[in-house]
């Protein structure tokens, strides 16, 4: 406990005004004037005491300057007590960000970010629930990338025409020495307990705001020691500044001369590239987190909010009850339209409406697709996975939809209209298959082989989940394309028999739900993790 030195009540750090404040008399001190009670041990080696609890259930552990700030559960498994450890010695880190983001500033934030998705469950809403925020400095470690020495960098000549047709580009390595680092933005949670899968999404810390470390600024808040070895990172640091040391290395005036001379162009690609890269670690870092749990039997969700930017990251199951919901409701205005033309419009066959609910499928597998593969590569921070839905998808399904309304409502089969509308459909149903489904489906097959960098427990769960999926979902697809097609090869054969037109439209709209049912549950079952074991022995690990 860091007390007054007027009256010697609590001091307690103040978000808003940086300081420490009397709880007592009001009084306001900066961090820095306080007494720290830093000392050193016999290496030199400066630490400050702290109070550690730890959970019985999971083994993760927090601590605290204060001794009577009693932990009534656990923050990442929800267990009811956490035991009080011991008075013990932490190395003092060499720099912290205070808080920044005031509690109801972060639980503001929250709900802002609760309300952009519609179909989360009301629980994540409730305020007893968001009340449970707890802030938290969070170990960080900082790395450096070096490259100092030789490096080869892959380049190609122009493109020359040797004759009879024939082109010829040559490849080159293009070698050099180079001096560079990259310190910027390259910073990893060094917590087993803090999931890298929110660390990540909680964005990058400004190091602007960084002080001098003060137990001060841990008073009335949580802290982690950080418990995972740094050079686990080594790998994944290695590939994160390699683009940008490679980026830096092209761009350099001495290599764009070279190239230039030689008529070169340098390759985007780097992976052929040789450029001798080393990583220094350095000391660990205590950054602001404002963090919340919600559990419900074997499961459990988290929310956390960047403490000094306030970009939030948080686990938010969808409710399969407002889905559903959703689903008849737009099914039920969908059928009641056509039902409405039917009656209304005479003119209108049976086959248009076989028409329209088959384009329908088709639209809807797509996005259900394109659903599919982003939540993936959002979750898995795969940049080529996360494309915006493509325009031309759209432009092509409507003109299905037209080519489709042309050749079924004009009355004849001896008209021109009939003969446009099968163009148009034709057309276009070969640019959504070939064009689409099929870009689509490679894209959802590299998920099946993608290889994780990344130290995240619900990582691996989710890619594991996702590549479960992909067979059932590639089968059921596969199934639903096929009757489709045959759907729309239905739609312009001539047949007085209305009710089977309507039997074929019911196939096609309970196999586009039954496919929303299973996108829907994959859904749920990501947002969801398994109770954490931490640091315990003989716990069970969540495992790929």
């Amino acid at each position: 406990m860091i007390s007054c030195p007027s009256c010697g009540a609590e001091l307690l750090f103040d978000i808003a005004s940086q300081k420490m404040i009397c709880a007592h008399c009001k009084n306001s001190f900066e961090p820095g004037s306080l007494n720290d009670n830093i000392a050193s041990d016999a290496k030199t080696e400066p630490y400050y005491e702290s109070y550690a609890y730890t959970c019985p259930s999971c083994g993760a552990e927090v601590e605290t300057t204060d001794k009577n700030d009693a932990v009534g559960f656990c923050p990442y498994c929800k267990g009811s007590s956490m035991i009080f450890d011991k008075l013990r010695k932490e190395w003092v880190p060499d720099g912290i960000v205070p808080f920044k983001i005031t509690k109801e500033q972060c639980k503001e934030l929250y709900r802002r970010e609760v309300k952009k998705h519609f179909f989360v469950s009301r629980k994540y809403k409730e305020p007893e629930l968001i009340e449970d925020f707890r802030g938290i400095y969070m170990p960080y470690s900082r790395f450096t990338g070096i490259v100092d020495g030789e490096v080869s960098f892959r380049a190609r000549s122009a493109e020359k025409d040797i004759g009879d047709y024939n082109y010829q580009t040559k490849f080159y390595d293009m070698k050099g020495t180079a001096n560079y680092t990259v310190k910027e933005r390259i910073a990893h949670d060094v917590s087993a307990a803090f999931d890298d899968h929110i660390s990540e999404r909680l964005g990058e810390f400004d190091e602007k705001d960084i002080q001098k470390f003060h137990p001060a600024y841990l008073s009335g808040f949580y802290a982690e020691s950080g418990n995972v070895d740094i050079n686990e990172y080594l790998s994944v640091v290695r590939s994160e500044v390699a683009t940008s040391i490679c980026d830096h290395i092209k761009e350099s005036p001495e290599m764009k001369a070279a190239a230039h001379e030689a008529d070169l162009t340098v390759e985007s690609d780097y992976s052929q590239n040789v450029v001798p890269m080393s990583i220094v670690p350095s000391n660990r870092r205590l950054f602001p987190v404002w963090f919340m749990s919600y559990r419900s039997g074997k499961h459990i969700t988290y929310a956390a909010v960047n403490g000094q930017t306030g970009q939030v990251a948080a686990d938010l199951p969808l409710s399969p009850w407002k889905i559903l919901l959703t689903a008849f409701v737009l099914s039920g205005v969908i059928f009641g339209l056509l039902l409405a033309a039917m009656n209304f419009l005479p003119t209108i066959p049976a086959s248009a409406v076989l028409g329209i609910c088959t384009s329908l499928g088709f639209m809807g597998m797509y996005v259900l697709q394109h659903a599919y593969i982003k939540t993936v590569g959002s979750a898995l921070h795969q940049k080529d996975l996360t494309a915006s839905f493509p325009f031309g998808f759209i432009v092509s399904s409507v003109i299905l939809l037209t080519g489709i309304i042309l050749a079924t409502t004009d009355g004849t089969y001896e008209q021109n209209r009939y003969f446009i509308g099968m163009i148009l459909t034709g057309i276009s149903l070969f640019f959504l298959l070939i064009g689409y489904f099929v870009a689509q489906a490679f894209k959802a097959s590299r998920i099946n082989t993608l290889k994780l960098t990344k130290i995240s427990m619900q990582s691996n769960g989710i890619l594991v989940e996702a590549r479960r999926f992909s067979l059932i979902n590639f089968l059921m697809r596969t199934a639903m394309i096929i009757t489709h097609i045959f759907l729309i090869f239905m739609v312009f054969r001539v047949t007085p028999n209305n009710e089977f037109y309507y039997m074929l439209s019911g196939v096609s709209a309970i196999e586009l739900f039954i496919l929303a049912l299973m996108h829907i549950s994959f859904q749920i079952r990501i947002a969801k993790r398994r109770l954490p074991q931490f640091n315990k022995e003989g716990a069970v690990y969540d495992k790929i």
